[in-house]
Formats: structure tokens, sequence, C-alpha cells
């Protein structure tokens, strides 16, 4: 048991210990408020926590890969009746048992304890290279805690299970940008489901019609955000709002319920042009000060569609939402307009998952061919991404080729989490040019499955998809991939001649999946299939139509030098200056 003392580093108080810039809370009761700050330059995040409760109780807090309290990286804090405080570097192990860590890689600064408040100041390294300590990174980080009354007299082997961590899903590791000055004449204006009653289904897509403000002459959207009404955020999944391009004097029909499984009726195909989208977990988005969101002018039509997510596994009814995004507009127009793009793979059943997968992996194309007619010689520059899976997806990102040769990473999540899909800011704006390919991957498990998981819009079925923001504005909208049609068909010829398998040119795509036996052999074979069949390609252009070119059975690109990896710096020295 540790003793904590207490000096401030070199006797002064710093000023970045009480003026952390990010903040959340850990519970839904907004009990435990944990502030923290980043130093790129030492790699060191300092916390502070923060709790409306004093010695009567103690807590936890750390980190695991999904939120599991097993195999977990904890700090433990409490203050006996000798108001003697006590702090422990701690981790679990696979049955949730709590062992004292023999590194005790955080610093602690300053620790208060009062009748009604508790506060703590800390900081450790990004990585401690200790084998017992997460590595933090820029991807999403869960974060596990509890709070628990009474003092404890050691920790040593509690089951922390029994203390029923809560989660919470965070950036933790930020990029650090410099948020742009807004205009004195920013605005904003809302874009609102009308009072849906949300149907008592797991899956539903409500499309609503509906106009925003008039503006005669071209404003820029500089920021959005989700509005979601109170006690529905967990059946919000994600929102997305699509300017229709039909001119000024034309209109849309209007519509208010369910959308289609699959594409668009006629009269709303013009609606594809995405200007704020939003996901479960996501903060605002704030755009660099040299673009914006085009809207506005008096060629431009006025109408919108609302698409809304709903995932309601329960199947609760009498439910009614109002939720929506918030846009921020000026008339003062930035350098570039701001687009945005699909890469990865088709909303298709084409692609499939078997059963009982502990990690399997898809992969989303978008090729040189595709860049090369898309891109404007002078390219684009990509300044955020939203990486998207649907409940299978565990790690997802996108690869950065180039004549072959691998560039840095446009944006990667090693602990992706369905409920936590944020439009996430890069460290600094990834430039794509003519003829570069991008490769998204996503690694699915699917052990608790018991049949094919396909891809589709259902959350039950799975996506692997990148949206990127970027700018300058260009035609090129989707580029995404899935297997050669072709392809797939002589992939279920050939299991039915050498396996056995009951599948048929007479039966659909899915039916051929079902009819096979997913043998461990069977698994190998169509993941081989997918790593090498040539591809069927969505080039296309913002009014959905395809660029001009032959995209059925194009070629995956190659990478022939990859990206080398980066060394961790372990050892460190332990001596940190704040």
């Amino acid at each position: 048991m540790l003793l904590l003392l207490l000096p401030y580093a070199n006797g002064n108080r710093k000023p970045r210990l009480y003026n952390l810039r990010n903040e959340i809370y850990l519970d839904r009761d907004k009990v435990l408020n944990l502030k923290w700050d980043l130093d790129y330059k030492t790699k060191i995040v300092y916390f502070r926590l923060h709790a409306n409760f004093g010695p009567e109780k103690w807590f936890g807090f750390g980190f695991s890969d999904y939120g599991e309290s097993t195999n977990a990286d904890l700090i433990v804090f409490w203050t006996d009746p000798l108001s003697i405080h006590h702090f422990q570097d701690t981790w679990s192990d696979s049955r949730g048992l709590l062992h004292i860590d023999s590194r005790q890689d955080y610093t602690v600064v300053k620790a208060t304890v009062r009748p009604m408040e508790t506060d703590i100041i800390l900081y450790r390294k990004f990585d401690t290279c200790d084998e017992h300590d997460y590595q933090l990174d820029n991807g999403t980080t869960h974060i596990i805690f509890f709070i628990s009354d009474g003092q404890p007299t050691h920790v040593d082997s509690m089951n922390i299970t029994a203390l029923n961590p809560g989660i919470q899903r965070v950036q933790l590791l930020k990029p650090e940008l410099k948020k742009p000055n807004f205009p004195d004449d920013t605005w904003t204006f809302d874009v609102i489901a009308p009072k849906v009653h949300i149907p008592s289904k797991e899956t539903t897509y409500w499309w609503y019609i509906t106009t925003i403000p008039e503006l005669r002459k071209k404003h820029h959207i500089i920021k959005f955000e989700g509005l979601i009404q109170n006690g529905n955020e967990n059946l919000v999944h994600h929102m997305e709002v699509f300017h229709c391009e039909v001119g000024e004097k034309n209109t849309v029909p209007p519509y208010n319920g369910p959308g289609m499984a699959e594409g668009k009726p006629p009269e709303l195909e013009a609606c594809r042009n995405v200007i704020g989208a939003w996901a479960m977990g996501a903060q605002p988005l704030v755009l660099p000060e040299e673009a914006g969101t085009p809207i506005g002018s008096d060629q431009i039509s006025r109408f919108v569609l609302l698409e809304v997510h709903y995932n309601n596994p329960g199947l609760k009814s009498g439910i009614i939402d109002s939720s929506g995004i918030r846009f921020y507009v000026t008339s003062q127009l930035r350098k570039y307009d701001a687009g945005i793009m699909e890469l990865g793979l088709e909303y298709t059943d084409k692609m499939a998952i078997p059963p009982h997968q502990e990690k399997f992996l898809f992969e989303g194309f978008c090729i040189k061919e595709c860049t090369e007619i898309g891109l404007p010689d002078h390219g684009i520059k990509i300044f955020a991404s939203q990486l998207h899976s649907h409940l299978t997806g565990r790690r997802v990102y996108t690869k950065h080729v180039r004549e072959g040769v691998e560039l840095p990473e446009l944006n990667r999540d090693n602990h992706y989490s369905p409920h936590f899909q944020e439009i996430r800011l890069l460290q600094a704006p990834v430039e794509i040019m003519p003829g570069d390919s991008l490769i998204t991957t996503c690694e699915d498990t699917t052990l608790d499955r018991q049949n094919m998981t396909f891809g589709g819009f259902s959350i039950r079925d799975e996506m692997c998809v990148n949206y990127v923001h970027y700018y300058p504005r260009v035609e090129l909208e989707v580029c995404k991939s899935s297997i050669a049609t072709q392809d797939l068909k002589n992939y279920f010829k050939f299991m039915h001649g050498w396996d056995g398998a009951a599948t048929s040119r007479d039966q659909g795509i899915q039916d051929n999946y079902n009819a096979i036996d997913w043998t461990p052999l069977n698994v190998h074979l169509l993941k081989t299939l997918y790593d090498s069949s040539p591809l069927s390609m969505q080039c296309n252009q913002s009014d959905g139509r395809r660029f001009p070119g032959n995209w059925e059975g194009a070629s995956q690109p190659r990478i022939r030098v990859p990206l080398p990896k980066v060394a961790r710096s372990c050892p460190f020295h332990t001596n940190i200056p704040l």
C-alpha cells in the first residue's frame, strides 16, 4: 500500500495542471469529472479527476481494449480514516482480479479531499513501456471506472467486476489544432426530425424532406453538431443531411417516413450531397479556417433530406424523436469549398463474414484509376475522417498508397466502437493526388454469431467505410469497391463442385453463402478470394453517375514498399518535467 506524498514540482503551481482543455463526465449522474491535456513534445497526458464525494467513497479509473474489466489498466484512490491518501497503479487479470503493478507509472501532483469533494491531479506517459499499462493512441480510448462506498484495507486480488465498472469512450490523444475564429455574422439554423414515432423494430432509416433558410447568395457552413433529444441518446445511431440539387425553381415532393433499404426513389435521387453528419458519440465538427461547406445562392435549391438511423434493439414503442443537426453559417467565404467523400466497401451482400471468426479482414479500395479521373491535378487535402463500421467491427484504418509506396496512414482506430463514431480532425491535412490509392480495412469479430454477416444497411449487417472531409470540393463523391460479381459466381460454382456445397446459380447471393459449411479451410478460401479477386468499383460523381470507364474487373492496388513500423521509445527516464 502506497502512502501518497504530494509535492509540487520545483515548488511551483503550473498553469497547465489547472487549465486542462478537454473535459468529460464519466458517469451519467455527473459525479466523476475527467479533465485532461496533452504534451506531444514529451508525450505526456495530464489528468484531473474531480468527484462529488468525499472520503466516504473510493474510486478507480483506467483503460482496457474495449471497455472490459478484465485485462485492464487501472489506478485506484481512497482516503483512510486517518486522512491518509492512498494511490495504487494496478492491473486486472483475465478473471478481473486486481494486482498492484510492480511499476508505479503515474505521478500524482496533488490530491484534495473534503467532505463533499475529491480532486486529484496526475500524469503519465502515452506509452509507459510497462506490459501491464495501456498504450494510449489517437483512436478510441475505452475508459473504465468505478465508485464504491467505504474504504478498502487493500486492493490486491480484489475482483473489479463485482464493483460494476462503467464505461466512457473518448479520443484521448486529440490533435493539437488552433481553433479558427468565427466571423461576426455567424448564425445558426437547425434541421430537425418532425416528432418521429420511432418504429418498434431494430433498424429504421427515417427520411424527412424539409427546407433550409432562404439564402440569396453563397454562404459557408463552418461548423455543425448533433442535437439529440433527451432520453433518445441510445436510439439515435447516426444522422446525415443531404442537399437536394434540383435547381432554385424546382421542388422536391414531401417525404416523411421510413427510408428504403437501398437507394432512393426517383423523386429523392437528387438529394445526395452531404452537408452535415453526426454519429453516436460525436463532438461538433469545426471546419479549418481555409474551408467551408457551400450553401445558398439564387440558383440553388433550399430543399434538404434528413436521414436518421434509429437503432432500437429493445423494440421499444411509443418513443417520439426530434433529433437533428445544427449548422453554423457565415457569408464571409473561406478560400475553398469543402466536400465529403466515401471510401471503403460498397454496401452489398457480395461481401460477407463467416460466423465464429476471431478476426476477419475486409478491405475496400479506392483505386488509382478512379482518383486519376476524379481528382484535379493539384489534388485534394483531407482534414477530417469518420471511420464507420457496425457491431462486429473491432479495428478500422485507411492506408494511403502512391505508385506502390505506402505513405503514412490517413486514419486508424485500433479499438473501434460502433457506439462512438466521431468525425475526427487529422493532425495535419493529408494531400491526395491523382493516381493515389486508398485502402480501407476493417477487422471484424463474429465469435458470437451463428450465421453469416452480410454487408448491408441494418445494424446487424456490416459496413466498412471512411467518410473523409476535404477541400477543394470535386465531383468525385464515392470511391468504393466490392468483389467482382462474376468472380463471386465462379466461387460459388467451385464450392459446389469441390466441397459439395448446395450452391446454385439459381439462388441468391445470401442463399449461396449460407449453403457453405464454414470450416477453417473454407473460410481461408473465401479470404483468399477477397484478397486476390478483381474489383467491382463505384467511382461515382456527386449526381450518382459513374465516371466514364470500365469499373468491373478492376485490379486491386498492391503495396510494394510498406511503411516502416515506428519503434517504441523504451526504456525511458521517469523524471518528467511539469
